[in-house]
């Protein structure tokens, strides 16, 4: 069995229920933080406005996750992935079509998948590559796989970054899913040689592939995955913890 390792360096996750919305941050310095943004102008304070405005909750949330994320000087690689992208937009935009409207250029042009990571990109100047990932129920785990392979293949950070809001009114009866707004974002540095962990540089994380059978029984929403590698994260026990899709699985050790 191959063991991939990284650092884990630091992690944040912004939650929305109801309007009730949290932000906890935990950095290489093992400090956590937890604020409470209460309206959508509390976030993303990090970007520029003439981007800013162009963002709305969905970009907004997810743009304070990453926000965390990026050092000064950074270039980091980034991996952006959610289930239903930013359906509010989307939802309206079919929604003029219907009506004959005149669609929302900003809206059109926002809607695509890789937009926001396209302005995080310009907004932090950063020249390394940027994935769009969505992939149903198992986005996550696809973000967090192609994380992990760029990762190991670049010998530089990475960073994944996952956002969904709850879905629309007229999508209540077609899908059962919490009613809870999420936005996530880690970061992956490589590390050769896991150790206990240094000041500064992050948990030491060991990552390995598990079969089809393995995946299949441990699926779970995202969200429930996100939940899961949050208190794995900040757990005192150090026990495995295996995430799985349809048809990839990974289990994830700590080395505390």
């Amino acid at each position: 069995m191959t063991l991939l390792c990284a650092r884990l360096s630091r992690w944040a996750l912004w939650e929305d229920t109801n309007g009730q919305a949290s932000l906890t941050l935990h950095t290489s310095e093992n400090t956590s933080a937890v604020s409470h943004p209460s309206v959508q102008n509390d976030l993303a304070r990090s970007i520029k406005p003439g981007w800013r405005r162009r963002l709305d909750l969905f970009g907004r949330a997810a743009a304070e996750t990453l926000t965390q994320m990026i050092t000064p000087a950074d270039n980091p690689h980034i991996v952006f992935c959610s289930r239903h992208g930013n359906i509010n937009r989307t939802v309206k935009l079919l929604h003029q079509v219907a009506t004959n409207e005149a669609l929302s250029p900003a809206d059109f042009s926002m809607s695509v998948h890789n937009a926001f990571v396209g302005i995080a990109s310009i907004n932090w100047s950063i020249t390394q590559s940027h994935t769009a990932i969505a992939a149903g129920n198992d986005s996550l785990i696809a973000g967090l796989t192609e994380t992990i392979c760029q990762m190991m293949a670049t010998q530089s950070p990475v960073i994944l970054c996952y956002v969904d809001l709850p879905l629309p009114d007229v999508y209540t009866n077609s899908f059962a899913e919490p009613q809870t707004g999420v936005a996530f974002a880690m970061r992956l540095d490589p590390d050769k040689a896991i150790t206990p962990e240094p000041p500064g540089i992050g948990k030491a994380l060991t990552f390995s592939s598990c079969g089809a059978d393995q995946a299949q029984a441990t699926a779970t929403s995202p969200y429930d995955q996100i939940k899961n590698l949050t208190a794995f994260f900040t757990s005192p026990s150090a026990r495995p913890l295996t995430l799985g899709s349809s048809t990839t699985a990974w289990t994830l050790s700590r080395h505390d």
